[in-house]
């Protein structure tokens, strides 16, 4: 094999299939205060009453969705839509296309102005393909902005929560040490969506 292909395609594993050993080995002790881990969706997880967090869905889900009550299922990914397998569900699907490795304070704005606005209307699931990366970005950036979580607090959820975060995307992590949280606060309250 050519040795410069290894790394990608180790790469390539790793991201495939670390998110769902993550999830299997998280400890049992986990901090009660992060989100509660649930059965029969990948990497499932309620992070409050009325928002959930979970990868990439597939018709199988649905059902699962409907029990908790779903009402709005918020796609961070790029290139897909979910809008076949919630179709005929009565779940609704919103999709804010977001490249993990390009997190910008506008996509931040249009998630959270997305989520609070479909919280409304009653539970809310936010996924990426893992439910790991952008996901967990987005679920430490609630976190700060509207359950006033210390940074370092919403930091170690992400990376030690269980949901399988990949370390690589280091830009997630500077960008979640770097946000000036009450200024984007004050610019998703006062900017026309």
């Amino acid at each position: 094999m050519n040795s410069t292909l290894f790394p990608l395609l180790a790469l390539s594993m790793m991201l495939v299939i670390e998110p769902v050993r993550a999830q299997a080995d998280a400890p049992s002790g986990r901090n009660a205060e992060w989100a509660t881990p649930l059965p029969h969706v990948s990497n499932l997880h309620q992070v409050t009453p009325s928002l959930y967090r979970s990868a990439m869905l597939d018709a199988d889900d649905v059902a699962q969705l409907q029990k908790l009550g779903v009402k709005t299922v918020i796609s961070l990914r790029s290139f897909h839509a979910d809008t076949k397998v919630l179709e005929g569900s009565g779940i609704r699907a919103v999709r804010i296309p977001i490249n993990t490795w390009a997190i910008r304070d506008s996509h931040v704005i249009e998630a959270m102005r997305t989520i609070r606005a479909a919280e409304q209307q009653g539970p809310v699931l936010l996924h990426c393909l893992h439910g790991a990366d952008r996901t967990g970005m987005m679920t430490a950036m609630y976190r700060m902005l509207y359950q006033d979580w210390p940074r370092e607090k919403a930091l170690d959820e992400l990376k030690n929560g269980g949901y399988g975060y990949h370390a690589i995307w280091k830009n997630i992590e500077r960008y979640l040490q770097r946000v000036d949280v009450e200024a984007l606060r004050a610019r998703i309250d006062k900017e026309t969506p």
